[in-house]
């Protein structure tokens, strides 16, 4: 575009220069006639321009510029057709010319324009050897960016294909602290992948336990039935039923405490809500546990007011209840002590289980309720790892909160805090 500008700037300056000459002229002939135009062209005129006057196709004047021009004859021939500005080539020279003509006149004025078009030359080869390196600067300047754009990508895909090949996840991109958008991205993946090693990990764990928990009954339903198949046994086939059937109820509990955390987590699981009094809930869980509670000597003490309610459904609640004080007994020291307490703080209801047991470590606390997770490592101790797991998705589904403290051979408290 700066070319162009230029160029039509120059070549405009020559043109108006041309014309200017021309009205001189007309206005030197009509004030002194034709035949004295000549004596009032300046010395400098007739060196800038080339001058030739015709009255009847017969030159009465041309100046010496113009006599030196060949072929002169040409020149003229031009001017006859033209009727505006047109350019001549003339000993490797560049000249513009203007004619006016009438039925008898003719004027013809140029002037070389060699000097102008040699500048425009060099001009345009400075012009397009700048575009020419502009666009080069361009191609490698956008190659050297697309490369930048491309190396997070590649680091993305070679990650991800060495996580596909090897199934090692614990493989993460590297991350180049560049605060763009794949710098951001890369975290993300970074996190999700952080994600899915634990999910796959707890999966793992997950199926390892409950192989466990389902292979223990299994073989003793397999070994029962055996033993009471086998002619030499003396094992009442009542006895090996009753056997069986214990263990096949202990597996059906297994499966059925998974589904309903899947349900209860997801949101397909309906529940029936209705006004509770929550002294008549803490009652009816006592009820379960009375004989457990007397065997073991535990001293039970419990504080909750008639006027405290909670919006829930009774079952899933008692469910959630029982599993607390189920632990609160099972993990209990011999005549240790189980404390119930219910306070309205903040126009919300807080419960409190709290018992005198044997409490659970740091490292385990993080983890309890998580599915199938058990402190006791060594799975000695009779359960299935999943109690907690359904009380904190039961309490969830009632928008209700868990928080547990404990310390090590001291005891553990719970605390449910109801928001309705």
């Amino acid at each position: 575009m700066a070319y162009f500008i230029v160029s039509a700037t120059l070549r405009d300056k020559e043109s108006t220069s041309i014309s200017l000459e021309m009205e001189k002229i007309l206005l030197d002939a009509q004030k002194y006639g034709m035949s004295n135009v000549n004596k009032h062209i300046s010395h400098k005129e007739k060196e800038d321009f080339f001058i030739e006057i015709l009255v009847k196709n017969k030159p009465v004047y041309v100046n010496d510029n113009f006599k030196k021009l060949r072929p002169e004859s040409k020149i003229i021939e031009k001017a006859k057709l033209k009727n505006t500005f047109f350019t001549i080539k003339s000993n490797e020279r560049t000249f513009k010319f203007q004619p006016y003509k009438t039925k008898n006149l003719m004027i013809i004025v140029g002037k070389d324009v060699a000097g102008t078009e040699e500048l425009l030359e060099k001009f345009r080869e400075i012009f397009f050897g700048m575009i020419l390196f502009t666009m080069l600067l361009g191609i490698i300047g956008g190659l050297i960016a697309l490369r930048k754009i491309l190396l997070p990508i590649k680091s993305i895909t070679q990650t991800a294909q060495y996580i596909i090949n090897t199934g090692k996840l614990n493989e993460r991109i590297k991350v180049e602290n560049t605060q763009d958008e794949f710098y951001e991205l890369s975290i993300i993946i970074n996190k999700m992948l952080d994600k899915i090693e634990v999910l796959v990990k707890s999966l793992k764990e997950t199926i390892d336990n409950v192989a466990h928990d389902l292979r223990t009954p299994l073989t003793r339903i397999k070994i029962t039935s055996e033993l009471a198949l086998s002619d030499q046994s003396k094992l009442n086939p009542k006895e090996a039923l009753l056997s069986c059937l214990d263990e096949s109820d202990k597996i059906l509990t297994l499966l059925n405490a998974i589904v309903d955390i899947s349900q209860i987590e997801t949101g397909s699981l309906r529940l029936n809500i209705e006004k509770i009094q929550l002294k008549k809930l803490i009652d009816d869980v006592i009820d379960l546990y009375d004989y457990v509670i007397e065997e073991h000597g535990i001293n039970l003490n419990v504080k909750c007011d008639e006027n405290i309610f909670v919006y829930g459904d009774f079952n899933r609640l008692r469910q959630a209840l029982s599993n607390l004080m189920d632990n609160a007994v099972k993990y209990n020291k011999p005549n240790g002590k189980i404390s119930i307490k219910a306070f309205l703080i903040n126009s919300k209801v807080s419960l409190f289980i709290q018992d005198t047991g044997i409490g659970i470590s740091n490292t385990d606390l993080p983890y309890i309720f998580e599915r199938l997770y058990r402190a006791d490592k060594s799975r000695s101790k009779q359960g299935l790892g999943l109690g907690l797991s359904l009380v904190k998705a039961i309490l969830k589904a009632h928008e209700a909160k868990v928080k547990v403290r404990s310390i090590l051979n001291c005891g553990t408290i719970f605390c449910i805090i109801f928001q309705h």
